[in-house]
């Protein structure tokens, strides 16, 4: 039986739901890293993670959004996504593209 070729978007798609899902990995070490550091759990945003790592593009996203596309759209939207835990805002979508666009092997 010949094997099946893939479309190069679903390649992509498989990529980026292996990218979200090491990012997402990487996430919940960096809060497992932190809650060895202080003794307890503490559940990190998104939001606070984006904050640490690049201060000036987060508030240019705000301005960007709030601006040209409308301000409900940062807030809530937006702003309630980057409450959540970043391993479960980047590890949710990574897993359902890796299980949906994933390598098909003939069994």
């Amino acid at each position: 039986m010949a094997a099946r070729t893939r479309s190069p978007s679903s390649r992509c798609l498989t990529w980026l739901g292996a990218a979200l899902t090491a990012a997402a990995v990487l996430a919940l070490l960096y809060e497992l890293s932190a809650a060895l550091q202080a003794g307890e759990w503490r559940i990190v945003p998104a939001g606070e993670i984006w904050f640490t790592l690049h201060t000036a593009s987060l508030n240019l996203v705000q301005a960007i959004v709030q601006r040209y596309l409308h301000p409900f759209l940062w807030d809530p939207v937006i702003a309630g996504f980057l409450q959540w835990p970043l391993w479960a805002s980047f590890g949710g979508p990574g897993i359902a593209l890796l299980t949906i666009f994933g390598s098909r092997r003939a069994r």
